[in-house]
């Protein structure tokens, strides 16, 4: 029981390591930037989502198109969300 047990602890703290660290890069990063293991990805035209392993960033673009067809970004900014109901963190420009 006391090997299970350290083996548990070792996996909590060696995730939680991974996910600070990535959350850092991520954070420092250019937009559009993928977590290190992505599982999913989705990209639309305002916005790209990438899962990784029980952590999730969501990159924005707020921007609109006028009448001669320019395209004016009025701001953007990211979101990083823990097991997708805590928001660690969020910018916006």
């Amino acid at each position: 029981m006391k090997k299970i047990l350290i083996i548990l602890l070792a996996i909590i703290v060696l995730y939680s390591a991974y996910v600070t660290v990535d959350c850092i890069r991520l954070r420092k990063s250019a937009s559009y930037t993928p977590p290190l293991i992505t599982l999913v990805e989705n990209k639309t035209e305002n916005e790209a989502k990438y899962t990784g392993l029980g952590y999730s960033v969501v990159y924005y673009v707020d921007s609109h198109t006028d009448e001669k067809g320019n395209v004016n970004i009025k701001g953007h900014g990211a979101e990083f969300w823990l097991f997708g109901s805590v928001k660690v963190w969020y910018w916006e420009e």
